[in-house]
């Protein structure tokens, strides 16, 4: 669990970064819903783990997943319409 957390956020970073570099418009507005997501996902985390509850870190570990995905799909429809528009 722990490694899937590991290439699972390092992957997310990757794309996260490279996204917001280089897309431009709608496409980077998109890309920041990410981004925003899981700042939130890290804020309500730190806040509960101040407060002492153990089970703050889980709010990371559910929305890493979900952002993985929105930023994955975000590349592959880019990629698919830079195709079509050709």
């Amino acid at each position: 669990m722990e490694s899937y957390l590991i290439l699972a956020g390092c992957l997310w970073l990757i794309l996260q970064i490279a996204a917001l570099r280089t897309m431009r418009g709608w496409w980077r507005n998109a890309a920041w819903l990410s981004a925003a997501a899981i700042a939130l996902a890290v804020v309500v985390a730190t806040l509960g783990v101040l407060d002492g509850s153990d089970l703050a870190p889980i709010w990371v570990v559910l929305a890493l997943p979900v952002c993985l995905v929105w930023i994955a799909a975000l590349w592959i429809i880019r990629g698919a319409v830079w195709l079509l528009t050709r």
